[in-house]
């Protein structure tokens, strides 16, 4: 009996805890996704941005994303790009009151890209950022690089991920940035040039 008692609490127990882990918010983070930086010349060059920090009783962490996708012109179609032909990175921004200043950068990452049953898919950086401790408290953000090269030049630009507040606890909610606010453009196409296309 005993053994039954003990094995209908732990039962008990797991069932509590994945409730109470499944009514927690799924992530604190701010996201753009599949934004289209170039399409022209029989390529269409899209990113993501993304900016969390670590919150409490959330799932979350002090990470920047980017990711870069090629395309058909039109952005309809995923292409397959030999590996180093596609390139990303992340810049962390905070505001400072009156603009955007840099806070954090990755290194460039390079690799391949192509299509599978979820669709176009490239090279991806996640980027610990160091959360608010980083720049200290306020609101920050992504700017992501998304660039393929076309066999000449690389094609492509940034997306912003939107902002988001990251201070410690008991920090007051700070005056945030307006609507629609981002950084000017700081992403530069990688210096390198890729690998002739293998034939």
């Amino acid at each position: 009996m005993s053994r039954l008692s003990l094995k209908a609490t732990l039962c008990m127990f797991v069932a509590l805890l994945m409730a109470a882990l499944w009514t927690q918010p799924a992530s604190a983070y701010t996201w753009a996704r599949r934004v289209t930086v170039y399409n022209a010349f029989g390529l269409c060059v899209q990113g993501n941005a993304g900016i969390d920090h670590k919150k409490p009783g959330v799932l979350s962490g002090n990470l920047a994303y980017s990711e870069t996708f090629a395309l058909k012109q039109g952005c309809g179609t995923g292409l397959n790009e030999p590996d180093g032909w596609a390139a990303t990175r992340a810049i962390v921004f905070k505001w400072n009151g009156s603009g955007w200043d840099a806070c954090r950068s990755s290194d460039w990452k390079f690799g391949a890209t192509g299509v599978n049953r979820w669709g176009p898919w490239g090279p991806e950086l996640v980027f610990d950022w160091g959360g608010w401790a980083s720049c200290g408290p306020g609101f920050y953000g992504t700017q992501a690089a998304a660039f393929v090269w076309d066999g000449s030049a690389w094609r492509g630009g940034s997306v912003w991920s939107g902002f988001e507040q990251a201070t410690p606890a008991g920090v007051a909610r700070m005056r945030e940035p307006a609507v629609g606010s981002a950084p000017a453009l700081h992403v530069k196409p990688p210096s390198v040039r890729p690998a002739a296309r293998a034939r």
